[in-house]
Formats: C-alpha cells, structure tokens, sequence
C-alpha cells in the first residue's frame, strides 16, 4: 500500500515524484502496492482534516485489510504533526500489524531508527511552526506597505501604488 501527501498543488515534491520514488523503492526491496491513498494540497500538521489517511487508517482495521505495509515517501509525508500524534498513529498502525516504511529516509531496522524517526518527526513539525512565522511576518510587511495581502480585494481597492483594483477577476487599472 502506498500513501501520498502534498501540502499544496505548488509543493516541488509533487505526488507523481513521490509515486515514482515509492514503486521503485517497492520494485528494489520486493514490496507489491496494491493501493494508492492520498491527500493532496492538505496539510500534514494534523490527520483530521486528511481524508485519505483517515480512510488509509480505517482500511487497516478491516479484517478484510490484503496488505502489511505502507509505503511513504518520508516521515514529513505521513505527518508534521508532533511527535505525539505521529507515534500515536503510528501505534494504531501496529496495533493492526500494519507497519509503516519510510523510503527516502535510509532507515536501517536498528534500534537507533527510533531516535532518528522522533528527531525527524520534531524537524517536520518545527518546518510547520516556522513557515507559519514567515507567512505572518510576510502579511505583517504586505499589509504595513499598503499591499493586498491575498484573496479577492474589496470592490475598489486602491494598492500601495495607487492603482484601482476594480475586481479579482479584472487587470490593474
């Protein structure tokens, strides 16, 4: 089973890469995906609002469930969330027999994988609280230089250059 995740359709690592790094992982270490789950443009910072991981989760309870494995790019795809939640889904995962199988993060099955997973898991979440911090700051400097900081502009809104924005769907003026 594989499971793909992007936070936004413009993310670098689009889900086809991360498909394709996954099938050859797959193909190198013998692994057979049977089925693809995915979120796409949905933030890895919680699972409640990730409807193909919550789907994921259910299928691997089902006593019907025909796989072992899910296969994930790396540990920021199948969550940003905190170390806490990470682990706890991770425990349900196993709780089930369902392993998880991180393809680009060189996991060697040592004991250290534990470590280096929890100090992963922290640098996936820190990547969400910090580029949270740099989108205010942005709004912050948008918003203090007259700017329209995104969205559909209010009916004649006038930018830091003093030119009429007549509607979203209108040019400049």
């Amino acid at each position: 089973m594989g499971y793909l995740r992007r936070s936004t359709d413009r993310q670098e690592q689009s889900l086809a890469d991360q498909r394709r790094a996954i099938e050859t992982y797959a193909t190198q270490y013998g692994y057979e995906i049977v089925r693809w789950y995915e979120d796409d443009a949905v933030s890895g910072a919680s699972v409640e609002a990730r409807a193909g991981f919550k789907t994921m989760l259910e299928c691997a309870r089902s006593p019907k469930r025909d796989w072992r494995f899910i296969l994930v790019y790396d540990v920021s795809r199948f969550s940003r969330g905190g170390l806490d939640e990470a682990g706890h889904v991770r425990y349900q995962f196993r709780q089930v027999g369902v392993e998880i199988v991180y393809c680009a993060e060189g996991f060697s099955g040592s004991d250290s994988d534990d470590l280096v997973r929890g100090v992963r898991q922290w640098q996936a979440q820190q990547y969400v609280k910090d580029l949270s911090k740099i989108t205010i700051r942005g709004l912050l400097s948008l918003s203090e230089g007259g700017w329209w900081m995104g969205g559909l502009p209010p009916y004649g809104f006038v930018d830091a250059h003093q030119r009429l924005i007549i509607s979203a769907s209108s040019s400049v003026l």
